[in-house]
């Protein structure tokens, strides 16, 4: 009995024996590899967003009222679909169109008066024309008659003189002298009125000349004040257009109007007021927010990337595959605002403009130990 017993005790330690060793090779082989694993591997290291959503390429648009008034018209309603140029809302424009009106009047009767005064004009140059050819005219029939005058004074003053000496000798009686020299007192007299009435022509035409020149200057004037006044008519009739413009609420591009705000028919908005938002048609992007200290200098253009939406558990529907397109070049605080494309769609998820979610960014491959190596890293530091 004892020699059996033995026998089975060294048959159960030679048994446990080999099952050690297999335990320990099999386990040596996993550790090896896991440490290849370890050293060598390569992960993927992401870096998650603060926040991401879907806008439309472009961003949505503000719609609101640049001037205040009376709302009287309104098409703002939620969901529809609109184009480019389409009034939206109206507000009360009566004043700004009777304005408009008036000045479009007076300059419709610019061109009337502006004949009527470059008429007056030419005929104040002609008349001016005219009174400088009248006024060298009689100038000229002045001097000719002065100048008769002289010469006729001169040969009665000869004439007396030569009867006097012809009196004083006693060839002619002293009568034909003293009529000679009576005659010759009024040819001089004669010869200075000619000269004065020179003069005095001279006088007139030169203030002829300077009332037609006023009238040419006055005609002048009224020119230049009808085309400055046409130019301010014109700047009102632009400024009230422009007013008139701005009255009215239009589509600034195709798109679908977002939310409308709850404003009534009737209701005086203040310049400024929020009426609705317009989602332009285009193709749809992603804009997420990473924490800048973390994502500064990480993330960059063409890294692949995917957008996991709240509103769609990521566990049924999966994730959609993005790329990063645009990286703020500055950090806005502690965020850092990141555009991305997406490069494929899911048909069970219905992309809209406003969906929020979370990017994940693959910023660089490394393997596990560096990775264990930069959390020791920081926990030491």
């Amino acid at each position: 009995m004892a020699t059996a017993f033995s026998r089975t005790t060294r048959a159960l330690a030679s048994d446990h024996g080999r099952g050690e060793a297999a335990l320990l090779a099999v386990g040596g082989v996993l550790l090896l590899a896991w440490i290849a694993w370890f050293l060598c591997a390569s992960v993927t290291v992401r870096e998650a967003s603060r926040s991401a959503r879907v806008e439309v390429a472009g961003a949505a648009r503000l719609l609101s009222a640049e001037q205040g008034g009376r709302l009287v018209a309104s098409g703002l309603s939620a969901g529809r679909r609109v184009h480019a140029g389409d009034v939206l809302a109206q507000l009360d424009a009566a004043p700004q169109q009777a304005r408009l009106a008036e000045a479009e009047a007076r300059l419709a009767a610019y061109p009337t008066r502006l004949a009527a005064l470059e008429a007056e004009a030419a005929a104040a140059r002609a008349a001016l024309a005219g009174s400088s050819d009248s006024g060298r005219a009689h100038a000229a029939a002045a001097r000719a008659r002065a100048a008769g005058a002289v010469a006729t004074a001169r040969f009665d003053g000869d004439l007396a003189a030569m009867r006097r000496a012809d009196a004083a000798g006693g060839g002619s009686a002293p009568v034909e002298a003293a009529r000679s020299e009576a005659e010759a007192h009024r040819s001089h007299a004669e010869s200075e009125a000619r000269r004065q009435e020179q003069a005095a022509s001279a006088a007139e035409a030169g203030q002829h000349r300077a009332e037609r020149e006023a009238d040419v200057a006055r005609a002048d004037e009224a020119l230049a004040a009808l085309a400055a006044e046409r130019m301010a008519t014109l700047a009102v009739v632009e400024q009230l257009r422009r007013e008139l413009g701005q009255r009215r609420i239009v589509a600034p591009a195709d798109g679908v109007i977002g939310d409308v705000a709850p404003v009534r028919i009737g209701e005086v908005l203040p310049a400024g007021t929020r009426l609705a938002t317009l989602v332009p048609t285009g193709a749809l992007e992603v804009v997420a927010e990473f924490d800048a200290g973390t994502a500064l200098g990480r993330i960059a253009e063409g890294q692949p990337a995917r957008l996991r939406l709240d509103g769609f558990p990521w566990a049924q529907y999966g994730d959609l595959p993005a790329r990063v397109a645009r990286v703020a070049a500055e950090p806005n605080g502690e965020r850092l605002r990141v555009e991305l494309l997406l490069e494929a769609g899911n048909p069970d998820i219905p992309l809209r403009h406003g969906m929020a979610g979370v990017v994940d960014v693959a910023v660089e491959q490394t393997s596990p130990a560096l990775l264990v190596l930069r959390a020791v890293g920081r926990w030491l530091a």
